[in-house]
């Protein structure tokens, strides 16, 4: 192929020498520019690659992993130290008083419960944070969020003593490794927690110390940041003693020998800096090694990492190799094909006619005039690119949509304030002097009887209320974007002149949010919240000022039907009190736990109101229903019952957080807690109610004659006497007095026909005075008993 094409370039240059004029000079000097041009720039960057590239890159890769250490260390670093800030505040908790010290934890149960939430809290507020524990020196008591109050006796000596010695430590906060707290081993690659633990004394001031709140740590959340570190080679974390702490799990025993080699190399060094990056060879590899000192409160922990630069300089240097390769074979060719460039240099025409025309040669030259020829392709040229630009311009408010949905989603918080200027003045919107704001508005009321739509037609709902808005906002805003979220959330991005004042931004932004509310309430018969957000002069905050209004859309009050919130008046002046109704929740609960449908029907609606009446507020609204189920969750657990397993992956928490209105709430919660919660409970008292039944019945039959009381039985059976008489009477069909009565008559008439006691003898037996005896019968029978026994003999 290649000679077949030097064949054709070798016949076209003897057409054209033909034809042209060329110098000897001018062509040897054309030559050699070429052939300089060709060869030269390849060899150089090829020699320069190899040569320079890689001490360059190594540089550069240091550089960089100390860069990614020092980034990573100081997120881990943030993290701690936010770790310790938020213990110390907890320190000062009301909950942690003098108290303690003396509190019977097995007595104080309702106390013992809201302090086992209140280091459930604790633990929750930091994603490192594995176990929170509390120590209580005088009554040598250890209570943890998740395995509850322990006892530490004195025959285990080791915790005893540790412990002891914990108290009499003189800081306040402090972190160690000496405790011997549930989990920690002496092997870090087997444990499950971090082996240092954070301490602070109660109380949080300078009175005399009572006990200390502690924090263990969960090991693979720290291991995470090690992750992104592990570049062929390995990551550990030491303290200042040399104790491992962290460090890859399962290394080959060469790299357990580099960590052991590179552990003892850091220690030399760390005399002299603290942190530092060098190039450590080991066995016939470089590695480049960084490490960083964190200092947390006396204590100092090196993290360190490596990686072999061989997998990023190797590729550099082999890629180097191939190029001299490829530019000295080149060099060959580059001369033959420079020895025919070089008889067109000299004609400008000539050259430009060949980018022109390619393989077509002179075909399409109009009588030979190829200025002409040029000024046609040029014409044909112009014609393309117009019809490329109107492709583009036809696609631009696509562009422009996502673009908009992008910066209002966060998702380009890569980009600096002058990239996202530009990015947006490209999609026609002016970016000097300007200042933004959004609007977000909910769509609410969808289902309601007035209402034009169906549930599941949110999406249609969501996207004509966008172009109403749309239109509605082009009539006032020379600057705006109306995005539509899909999900009856609509926002609107807003540009503004900086020399507005802010007073006249607030009076036209609700003049616009009263005309779209009135708009879509009257079109598409639904309710809207309106939030009018925050101004800002950066581009860069409209993900946030979109994410707070979106958020403050949930203090919206519960019984106006369309508001407009503005979010400086609700941060001045907003004041949202909230009262739960405790009472009617344990009635409810009382409800489900009894199987009372109905009942527990009718309180939930009671509860709803009371929450409608006292909060008001979506918001708090939403947590009120959010405790209401996590305390009716709880209440059944302690009961004995599993349900989670009605649920099958149902997130409750996140549905009710899409719940906009009380009586989608009401509909939310008998649907999907009380009806499956009474349906189960049902059927599995149904068969204990029975068991229990049956065993008061024998009770029964075996102690009639005596003074047996509802009461008495119960406690015999170790059940409430209220719960026992209605559970007796559901099963039996009436109640317990009247059971007895009857047991107590069949017994007497059975007597009276089968023996020749007397009446008062027979009432004695059955347990019964002889004139209340007679009494109770003839109002049983019709007749007294000894009527009973003349007409039956």
């Amino acid at each position: 192929m290649v000679f077949f094409m030097l064949e054709r370039m070798a016949d076209l240059y003897k057409k054209r020498a033909r034809s042209s004029s060329v110098h000897s000079v001018f062509f040897r000097k054309s030559l050699i520019i070429v052939l300089l041009i060709t060869c030269l720039p390849t060899t150089f960057i090829g020699f320069s690659l190899y040569f320079v590239g890689v001490n360059r890159i190594e540089s550069e890769v240091n550089k960089t992993h100390q860069l990614r250490l020092t980034q990573i260390s100081r997120q881990l670093e943030d993290q701690l130290t936010q770790l310790e800030v938020r213990l110390s505040q907890w320190a000062f908790n009301p909950m942690f008083n003098d108290r303690l010290k003396t509190m019977d934890f097995a007595q104080e149960v309702d106390f013992t419960r809201d302090m086992l939430k209140t280091m459930l809290i604790l633990q929750e507020t930091n994603p490192l944070i594995s176990e929170v524990y509390l120590y209580i020196h005088d009554s040598k008591t250890l209570i943890s969020s998740s395995n509850g109050v322990t006892a530490i006796r004195e025959n285990e000596l080791k915790n005893y003593d540790e412990f002891s010695e914990l108290m009499r430590t003189q800081k306040s906060i402090f972190w160690t490794k000496s405790i011997p707290l549930p989990g920690i081993t002496d092997n870090p690659v087997h444990q499950k927690d971090f082996m240092y633990s954070l301490v602070h004394k109660l109380p949080g001031d300078v009175s005399e110390k009572y006990g200390a709140l502690m924090v263990r740590l969960d090991k693979s959340k720290i291991s995470s940041y090690f992750h992104e570190l592990n570049d062929a080679g390995v990551s550990f974390l030491v303290d200042e003693e040399g104790d491992l702490l962290i460090q890859e799990n399962q290394l080959t025993e060469e790299k357990t020998v580099l960590k052991n080699t590179l552990q003892s190399e850091i220690q030399k060094r760390l005399s002299d800096r603290k942190q530092d990056t060098f190039l450590y060879k080991f066995q016939g590899t470089t590695y480049s090694v960084s490490y960083y000192t964190l200092s947390r409160l006396g204590s100092e922990w090196i993290f360190a990492t490596s990686s072999d630069l061989s997998t990023i300089s190797g590729p550099v240097i082999m890629m180097s190799r191939l190029i001299i390769s490829i530019s000295m074979a080149g060099i060959l060719t580059a001369f033959v094909l420079s020895w025919f460039a070089s008889h067109r240099i000299y004609q400008p025409i000539a050259r430009l006619i060949g980018a022109i025309t390619g393989d077509k040669s002179d075909k399409g030259i109009v009588n030979g005039d190829e200025l002409k020829y040029i000024e046609k392709e040029w014409h044909a040229l112009s014609r393309e690119s117009h019809v490329l630009q109107t492709k583009v311009e036809e696609q631009l408010p696509t562009l422009r949509e996502g673009f908009m949905l992008q910066l209002v989603q966060g998702r380009l918080y890569y980009l600096e304030e002058e990239e996202l200027r530009s990015r947006i003045a490209y999609y026609g919107w002016e970016t000097e002097d300007q200042q933004y704001t959004v609007i977000a508005l909910q769509l609410i009321g969808l289902s309601s009887a007035e209402g034009k739509f169906k549930e599941d037609d949110e999406q249609l709902v969501t996207f004509a209320a966008a172009n109403i808005v749309n239109e509605l906002t082009q009539l006032h805003m020379q600057q705006a974007y109306v995005i539509n979220f899909q999900d009856l959330f609509v926002g609107i991005v807003i540009g503004l002149p900086s020399t507005v004042p802010a007073n006249e931004i607030k009076k036209e932004m609700g003049q616009l949010s009263q005309e779209i509310i009135s708009t879509l309430s009257s079109i598409l018969k639904v309710q809207v919240t309106v939030c009018i957000g925050q101004l800002s002069t950066e581009l860069g905050r409209i993900s946030d000022l979109m994410e707070e209004a979106r958020h403050t859309l949930r203090y919206r009050k519960l019984l106006e039907a369309n508001q407009i919130i503005d979010m400086d008046s609700l941060f001045l002046s907003g004041d949202f009190t909230f009262h739960y109704p405790f009472e009617i929740e344990k009635e409810l609960i009382h409800a489900i736990r009894l199987g009372q449908e109905e009942d527990a029907f009718r309180i939930a609606e009671e509860f709803i109101a009371e929450l409608n009446h006292n909060a008001g507020v979506e918001l708090y609204l939403q947590q009120a229903m959010t405790q209401l189920v996590g305390n009716v969750n709880n209440a059944l657990l302690q009961a004995g019952f599993n349900v989670y397993h009605f649920h099958q992956g149902q997130n409750l928490y996140e549905e009710i957080s899409q719940l906009r209105q009380t009586a989608e709430m009401l509909r939310w919660f008998k649907n999907s807690i009380i009806s499956p919660y009474v349906s189960e409970m049902n059927q599995t008292y149904q068969a204990h109610q029975t068991q229990t039944v049956e065993k008061v019945v024998r009770l029964i039959e075996e102690r009639y004659m005596t003074d047996l009381s509802l009461e008495e039985c119960a406690d015999l059976l170790g059940l409430n006497s209220s719960s026992l008489s209605k559970t007796f009477k559901q099963i039996k069909g009436i109640n317990y007095v009247d059971y007895v009565t009857k047991i107590r008559i069949d017994a007497s008439k059975k007597l009276l026909l089968e023996t020749d006691l007397k009446i008062s003898e027979i009432a004695e037996r059955v347990g019964y005075q002889h004139s209340w005896f007679n009494r109770v019968f003839k109002k049983s029978e019709g007749v007294t008993p000894s009527q009973y026994r003349d007409n039956h003999h």
